[in-house]
């Protein structure tokens, strides 16, 4: 046998002992590492900021033009939320894309 496959199989059998030597609480540990490590949920977050800015905005719009007590308050905050919401998700998505 060559050096390459024979170094290939050397490799390939200390996976082998290594899969059956795991533990579940290793397992559980990778698992977890794993997961944590994945890329996919920033553009679902940024989606998610920005649902959530324009649904503060449009609230924030609606208690302006409500009659109800403290409507200034509300209108300010919600104002306030939307537009951090909005301008967070759009340069925490510019930063990262």
């Amino acid at each position: 046998m060559d050096k390459r496959k024979q170094s290939r199989e050397e490799w390939e059998q200390e996976i082998r002992e290594r899969q059956h030597n795991i533990t579940p609480a290793e397992q559980l540990r990778t698992a977890h590492y794993v997961a944590k490590g994945s890329r996919g949920a920033p553009i679902a977050l940024a989606l998610v900021r920005f649902v959530l800015g324009g649904a503060s905005l449009g609230l924030g719009i609606i208690a302006f033009s409500s009659g109800i007590p403290h409507r200034a308050a509300l209108g300010v905050a919600s104002l306030t939320a939307g537009c951090y919401l909005g301008f967070t998700a759009f340069r925490w998505n510019r930063r990262r894309g």
